[in-house]
């Protein structure tokens, strides 16, 4: 019996000597340092969360700035600067003037800088019909509502005779039944400027929520319905769908594409001014209106160009007038860049 206790006494010895050792062997979380060692260095628990934040910020892209067209408030019959100390030098303003005067029928024109939101216009919100301008805004609904998971560029739409339409484009030759994905009528649409695949993606997307975006971003004009499938548009209303469209694609990759589709369209004045800057454009000319809208990528400041017109049944002087426009707005866009950079 005697043997037996201390046979256990012995073993109790053992196991509390372990114990002990485990104990000083074993760092405090007080004193423990976790490293992870990469292939040149080792960094510490605190410095990799620093990385981790600095590679976050990184990685999120800034949105551009929200420019609050919708609040911006023109005078009408004048030339009018907002959002800025610039004045425009009065021998480019007295050019500009004269264009204007000098042109017998209606015409209107915005320029907002997307860096900055200086703007100025010359009756920005008088109303004309939209022309093929329209598509510029429906590209931009259907792309968000691909963005959104509501809508595929791979879906097909089959060309059927009630989507007939003399007008520009090539799709009307083709017979019916002969199937187009979505992504493929869009490029139609803005490139070539194609009325049936406008009206083809009409027919399946409708107006309603297009309608509904329109309202949710203060755009008064380039409202459709069962009557109206080509809506009016003003400078205001369509400067606020370009900026919606330059975020857009600043911040996705269905945004970027619908970009790419604007910076190679066939049709584009600006390129006509300034052959040696991107720019994006969706031009638009009925018997009655000619129009460019769109965006000037200049490097330093990228900037919003809406060109508004009557044509008073001349196509070509309403054309020739939309040029000539531009041409006395981007020396002022020059002038506005050698202001800021002394700033």
């Amino acid at each position: 019996m005697r043997k037996k206790a201390l046979i256990i006494v012995a073993i109790m010895i053992i196991l509390n000597t372990s114990l002990l050792v485990v104990r000083l062997c074993k760092p405090t979380l007080a004193s423990a340092k976790v490293e992870v060692i990469s292939d040149n260095e080792t960094k510490t628990t605190e410095e990799i969360k620093d990385i981790e934040v600095k590679t976050n910020e990184e990685s999120t892209k800034k949105s551009p700035k929200h420019i609050d067209m919708v609040a911006y408030d023109y005078a009408t019959n004048v030339v009018d600067v907002k959002n800025t100390e610039f004045v425009i030098p009065q021998n480019l303003l007295d050019d500009l003037n004269n264009t204007l005067s000098s042109y017998p029928q209606a015409s209107s024109f915005m320029v907002v800088s997307l860096n900055d939101g200086m703007s100025f216009g010359y009756n920005i919100d008088q109303a004309y019909g939209s022309g093929s301008t329209i598509k510029a805004t429906y590209a931009y609904y259907v792309y968000k509502l691909v963005a959104e998971k509501k809508a595929s560029l791979d879906d097909t739409i089959a060309y059927q005779a009630k989507f007939y339409n003399s007008g520009t484009g090539s799709i009307k030759h083709a017979a019916y039944g002969t199937e187009y994905t979505v992504r493929q009528l869009l490029y139609e649409m803005i490139h070539e400027s194609d009325n049936v695949a406008y009206l083809m993606l009409l027919d399946k997307y409708k107006w309603d929520g297009f309608n509904e975006m329109l309202d949710d971003l203060g755009a008064v004009e380039l409202h459709l319905s069962n009557t109206s499938r080509w809506g009016k548009l003003s400078c205001r209303s369509s400067a606020i769908i370009w900026q919606e469209i330059y975020k857009f694609s600043q911040e996705s990759a269905e945004g970027k594409e619908l970009m790419d589709l604007f910076l190679n369209a066939k049709y584009n004045y600006f390129k006509e001014i300034l052959p040696d800057v991107a720019s994006a454009s969706k031009s638009g000319f009925t018997q009655v209106v000619v129009h460019d809208t769109g965006i000037v990528m200049d490097e330093e400041n990228p900037y919003i160009i809406i060109i508004l017109s009557n044509t008073g049944g001349n196509m070509s002087a309403a054309y020739a007038h939309v040029k000539n426009m531009f041409s006395k707005i981007a020396p002022i866009m020059q002038e506005y860049n050698n202001f800021i950079r002394k700033k």
